[in-house]
This record gives C-alpha cells, structure tokens and sequence, in this order.
C-alpha cells in the first residue's frame, strides 16, 4: 500500500462542498443513478472526458475518483493571481501524490483549419492524432462527432461546460484508457482556447479567425490496478455526496 497516497486523500483540502452545478440536473427520462462499480465507456469525471472502451469495468471508478479527487484538491488551492498554467501544474502534482506517473507534457500551439463550424467538430481531426489515432478514444472522438444529435442540456455536457470555466481562457481536457492486469495507462489531452463568449457551451462555440488558434498539453498517465483497487473507497469517503455531481455519463444520445 502507498501510504503516502492514502494520507494525502485524507487530508487534502477540498475547499468548500462543491454541489452549485448551475443546470447540472436530471431529468425525469434520466437513466439510472451512476454505479461506481459498472460504470460506462464515456463518462466526464470533473473537467475530463473519458474513454474507458480500452479498460474493464473494475478500474473504471477508481481511477474516475482519483482524476475527482484531483481536480476538486487543485481548484480548492488556487489563489487570487493563479491561471490555466498554475491550475494544470497543480493537477498534475496532485495526481503523483496520489501515486499516478505523470508523464512531461508535450506542448504545442496550433490552429483550427476550418471557421465556421463548432469547436465539437473542428477539434475532432487535432484529437485524432493526439489521442494516438482513430482506434484511440473511439468513443470520445465518436461523442463529439454525433454531438448534434444530442440534447445541450445533458447533464455530462453541462458538467464538461461548467469545468472548462475555471479562467478567462476555456481548457478542455480529453483522456483515453487503457489497461494491462498491472496498470491503467491515460494518454491526456488538453486543448485550451482563447474563447470569452460565457453565454454558448464551449462544445457548440463556432470557430472564428479570433479564436481558431489554441494551445494543446499532452500527457501520460499511468496508476497501479491494486493501488487504484486501494484508495477507491477512501476517495469515495472524501468525496461523499459530491462525487457523483462530478462524474457524469456520456451519452451519445
């Protein structure tokens, strides 16, 4: 056991209990309430949409607590002056302190090629190579290209809306799993863009000359199965009644 992780989930500072999702809520044709154990393919755990096609079902909640956890940890350190690079800095530490190996990040800068069209669609060619290929984030990529036929108000949209809010600049964070018996492997990808409009969900935003460039952080992450197996029902002791306000499935229709 890493005890180390064990005592930063318990006594990290979570802030003040986060349940003020604005429109997070569900509606009376909702599917059932989440269970942690048999959670689906795609789900948005905080800010980060996840791809679990590539991994079972055993890993699934552990790891969307952990990547909760994180993220609830980070927000609630951040300080007056702080920004996009001093919050992802954070995540990242928090994430090794739970027993995660975090890659470096590669940085890039790039720009969306086509105006015009919603950030849902032009950023599905940026994440295909990203990602590793089409065969990587299967359901991620397949999300976003049938997000037309999807209501704006679902509750995981809402929720991914809502995350990317944190600054003036909007980040959007995509992550595809993997996992071997011995560990669950995260290629990560961020994709932060100069986007103020606060009124149109950062998905069905449409791309213009002032907002087609972005900057984009991609890394690796990697946890230990047992470890994960470990802290998963002390992460969800912490959490308690947040943690399924935080993770939400993501429906393709």
């Amino acid at each position: 056991m890493d005890r180390n992780a064990l005592r930063f989930v318990e006594s990290a500072d979570l802030g003040p209990e986060r349940l003020e999702l604005t429109g997070v809520t569900e509606g009376p044709d909702a599917a059932p309430p989440l269970d942690l154990n048999k959670l689906p393919q795609g789900i948005v755990s905080s800010n980060t949409l996840i791809d679990f096609s590539a991994a079972p079902e055993g890993v699934r909640g552990g790891l969307s607590l952990a990547m909760t956890f994180a993220s609830q940890v980070t927000t609630a350190a951040m300080r007056p002056g702080d920004d996009e690079d001093d919050w992802f800095a954070a995540y990242k530490s928090n994430l090794m302190q739970l027993g995660f190996t975090v890659s470096q990040s590669a940085f890039t800068t790039s720009r969306f090629k086509k105006r015009d069209i919603a950030v849902h669609k032009a950023i599905i060619p940026f994440l295909t190579i990203a990602l590793g290929g089409v065969a990587v984030g299967p359901v991620i990529l397949a999300l976003l290209d049938n997000l037309k036929e999807i209501d704006k108000d679902e509750p995981w949209i809402t929720l991914f809306d809502q995350e990317s809010r944190k600054f003036k600049a909007r980040e959007l964070h995509f992550g595809a799993v993997a996992s071997n018996t011995v560990e669950s492997r995260m290629r990560h990808v961020a994709a932060r863009l100069s986007v103020v409009d606060e009124k149109t969900n950062i998905l069905f935003f449409k791309i213009t000359n002032t907002s087609a460039e972005f900057e984009s952080a991609t890394t690796t992450i990697s946890m230990n199965n047992n470890l994960l197996a470990v802290l998963e029902q002390p992460l969800l002791e912490r959490l308690q009644s947040s943690a399924l306000t935080f993770i939400k499935a993501a429906r393709r229709t």
